[in-house]
């Protein structure tokens, strides 16, 4: 049972205030992944749970037994930090065992040990040589070689992609998924790269200064943000968010705004609808809006490409509409991918609707 739970997690640098009030349980075996924007405090999440800081006010608990004040060693945890930092004087199998040695566990069980986990990482050709002398995705295998050798309660990575090219990254990526259907660890990977958070994790959190905008599945911080933050943050490129105002009640409620008028899908479904007011914002995701070069039923507003950012299996448009830029996604062969006027039509949703002021989505 290895199931993380923290109440009321507080942790300030002076006047800084790092972390703040923070609620949050990962389950025995979830791959739980924070996201957030530099200096939200992700790496401060992950070295007050590990001990490295103590919290100003808060409680951690292990495994249903309170850490909050033990020793980093007593907890029981392995952190990868984002810098390798692999002993530059000491082979591979000497940096994946120095754990184990620390630990005092027999050389037999050491050397077993390193076997296996270099075999499970695709390492054991460098296991004898020193690390002047491996890749950079040799380098990152053999630091998370060193972080799981020994049998932990929690596993924690900061950032452990972000040095790394693309093409590396994607097939570790993989590997850390296949890594974790492996062991079942329970995981709490950290990240600023929401295509990772998506792609690999059972739940995301999503902190910005210090705070959890929200917590949930990829599907439901994708399809259901919570906040503004949360629904800019996350996704390629970010949701369109548009003001305009409620019209009308009952059947007849549109969403209006300059140059557009349109009914709100499953309108009937929020529960706030009733106390909706006449000033919001709703969000669009940009593969939700249509575009096409003539007018018709499905796209009945006139509006304008200025600038086509060309992505290989697609393109991305930064259109001109209701008296803003927002983007939309097309294939790269499609009629409007190239500067001039278009039309564009759009269905919003009830859970897209924002309340302006708050900067968060109505539930």
């Amino acid at each position: 049972m290895s199931s993380l739970s923290a109440q009321g997690l507080s942790k300030s640098f002076g006047d800084l205030c790092a972390l703040s009030d923070i609620d949050f349980e990962v389950a025995d075996g979830e791959f739980f992944c924070v996201v957030g924007p530099t200096n939200a405090g992700k790496s401060t999440l992950l070295k007050t749970i590990a001990g490295l800081h103590r919290p100003d006010s808060g409680h951690i608990h292990l495994g249903g037994r309170p850490v909050t004040d033990l020793e980093p060693r007593a907890r029981n945890v392995s952190l990868l930090f984002q810098n390798i930092a692999l002993f530059p004087t000491q082979t591979g199998r000497e940096n994946i065992g120095f754990p184990l040695r620390a630990a005092e566990l027999p050389e037999s069980e050491v050397a077993n040990r390193v076997e296996e986990v270099a075999a499970m990482l695709k390492v054991g050709h460098v296991l004898d040589r020193l690390p002047q002398t491996f890749s950079g995705g040799e380098q990152q295998r053999v630091a998370i070689g060193r972080a799981i050798a020994r049998p932990c309660d929690l596993l924690m990575l900061d950032e452990p992609l972000t040095n790394l090219d693309a093409r590396i990254r994607i097939a570790l990526r993989i590997e850390f998924k296949n890594l974790h259907r492996r062991l079942r660890q329970t995981l709490i990977y950290v990240t600023h790269d929401q295509v990772e958070a998506i792609s690999m994790s059972d739940r995301i959190a999503v902190l910005n200064q210090g705070r959890f905008e929200q917590i949930g599945t990829p599907d439901e911080i994708y399809h259901r943000p919570a906040s503004v933050f949360v629904a800019q943050f996350i996704g390629q490129p970010p949701m369109n968010i548009i003001g305009a105002e409620i019209q009308g009640d009952g059947d007849d409620t549109l969403l209006a705004g300059p140059g557009f008028r349109v009914p709100v899908a499953d309108l009937e479904t929020l529960e706030s609808a009733g106390r909706l007011p006449r000033q919001l914002s709703f969000g669009l995701r940009p593969e939700a809006l249509r575009v096409a070069k003539t007018e018709s039923a499905e796209t009945p507003f006139p509006g304008q490409v200025v600038w086509v950012e060309r992505l290989g299996s697609k393109a991305v448009l930064d259109l001109r509409f209701a008296e803003q830029i927002v983007k939309a996604v097309v294939p790269p062969e499609h009629a409007t991918a190239a500067e001039g006027p278009v039309w564009l039509g759009f269905t919003p949703k009830a859970e897209h609707l924002i309340d302006s002021e708050r900067a968060l989505f109505f539930r």
